[in-house]
């Protein structure tokens, strides 16, 4: 523990992977740097979230790509899901992870204190272990990096037994029989997919018009179309209006439209039944118990405010991540991290472009996207054209035997053709996404990304088909 009123230049409150690497960023730039965490360097995203989720995940792909084994001159016998072995892989790559952050955190000289942070004024953290203070830092800055948490609405009976968040359910090593998820968003869709693999009978509850609602409607639509002819139910535009625990879980639910459920009626009112329900209901910033109640901080809405270098309406208290608001990703609150401390240190910065950053959903097939949905151009009043070419017209993707529905979709300014997003469902298209966002960063146009040179054969030359398509016509269809 540091030495009462020990000092540096720069503390951080949260290790996630805003926190941590800003962390190290900041002791490369020069700066002397504390890191206070309460729990495991690394955050949700490689404890609760992003990492383990995806490690299951894999480990269904691969399952799913075996039951097609023959199809490939493959000989397979046995074939079945050891679960608890899922779980133990993720635990090992967890586990290997935090050791690579630990190391890295040492390496850069980065001091790391255990306990909650606290803020006493700005420019001074306590420690807090158990709810005795432990130390106390005093900084020229300190950098808020807190996080999320799940939401759980209060008139919910959460057990974490039967009702369950995306942080309980990852370390459930059982398959359930069957399992409502309250939520279509990128969280519930991902464990949709892996729990329909696995064999449970799935149901996502989800109260506006699709899942992925985010997404452009067109990929939306073509998700729901492939998972419901996988047997997964999907009940849009529905809500949840009370939930009992009973060996399981009955689920009352109301509709928006005149729609037939697969529920029992009951009266009027409709109920579904499941061994489970898993909570994606969204996430909600991790703003108590760190002393901003004193600070006179702008908020907007629930999250805190902050200009283009992260800084609040406090001078020297920054904010990074799931803190400062929509979209919740791992990769924009890294970016915040290193604009942040790039500014302590007195290096130029150029503003973050929330329009620029990528997302993907981590089913199969993968959904990912940038920029402005078709939708959204069309509602700012943009003339637009959009380049499609789907991957059953990719030799790539007919080689791997993965095309199902997928396309690339781009969407340009007509009279410039400048690419105002960009949008995929296929294999892999989360790997498409880092050169779309340096295109778009350059305001690069369909016509300068269709003279660009693609390896073939790859997936990505959807992208050059879905570019030619924007400005006349595809080449393969």
């Amino acid at each position: 523990m540091p030495e009462r009123s020990a000092p540096f230049d720069l503390v951080i409150i949260g290790s996630g992977p805003g926190g941590y690497i800003a962390a190290i960023k900041a002791a490369q730039l020069g700066i002397k740097t504390a890191l206070v965490e309460k729990n495991k360097v690394g955050g949700t995203c490689l404890h609760q979230g992003c990492i383990p989720t995806k490690v299951l995940l894999h480990s269904a792909d691969l399952y799913n790509k075996f039951l097609k084994a023959n199809e490939y001159g493959i000989t397979v016998d046995k074939l079945g899901i050891n679960y608890p072995q899922f779980h133990r892989r993720k635990e090992s790559i967890i586990k290997r992870l935090f050791n690579g952050i630990q190391f890295l955190l040492k390496k850069n000289g980065v001091d790391v204190f255990e306990g909650e942070g606290y803020l006493t004024s700005s420019n001074k953290v306590t420690i807090k272990k158990n709810g005795t203070d432990t130390g106390e830092i005093n900084a020229k800055n300190i950098i808020l990096a807190t996080g999320s948490v799940p939401i759980i609405p209060k008139a919910i009976p959460y057990d974490k037994k039967h009702v369950l968040t995306s942080d309980d359910i990852l370390m459930r090593v059982d398959i359930p029989k069957s399992i409502i998820i309250a939520g279509g968003g990128a969280v519930g869709v991902e464990f949709a997919y892996l729990f329909n693999i696995l064999g449970s009978k799935v149901t996502i509850i989800e109260l506006l018009n699709d899942i992925l609602p985010a997404e452009d409607k067109e990929i939306s639509a073509t998700l729901r179309k492939i998972l419901t002819k996988r047997g997964i139910d999907i009940l849009a535009s529905t809500s949840l209006e009370n939930i009992q625990i009973n060996n399981g879980v009955s689920v009352e639910v109301k509709r928006k439209f005149n729609t037939p459920l697969p529920s029992t009626v009951n009266g009027n009112k409709e109920f579904l039944n499941a061994d489970c329900l898993l909570l994606a209901l969204g996430r909600t910033p991790a703003l108590a118990n760190i002393g901003i109640e004193k600070m006179s901080l702008i908020f907007k809405g629930k999250y805190l405010q902050v200009n283009e270098v992260m800084e609040t309406s406090q001078s020297g208290l920054y904010a990074i991540g799931d803190i400062t608001g929509v979209p919740l990703l791992a990769h924009k609150a890294s970016n915040e991290g290193i604009q942040a401390v790039s500014h302590i240190a007195g290096r130029e910065t150029t503003p973050i472009n929330y329009q620029n950053i990528p997302r993907v959903t981590y089913c199969f097939p993968q959904v990912a996207g940038i920029g402005l949905t078709q939708e959204e151009a069309e509602n700012e009043s943009y003339k637009i054209k959009v380049g499609k070419f789907p991957f059953i017209a990719n030799s790539k993707a007919v080689i791997d035997d993965e095309y199902e529905d997928g396309f690339v979709k781009i969407i340009t300014d007509e009279k410039y053709g400048e690419i105002l997003g960009m949008h995929a469902i296929g294999p892999n298209v989360g790997e498409m996404m880092w050169g779309m966002s340096l295109t778009t960063a350059l305001d690069g146009t369909a016509l300068e990304l269709s003279n660009n040179m693609f390896p073939h054969p790859t997936l990505s030359e959807a992208i050059l088909e879905a570019a030619h398509a924007a400005i006349d016509k595809p080449i393969h269809i």
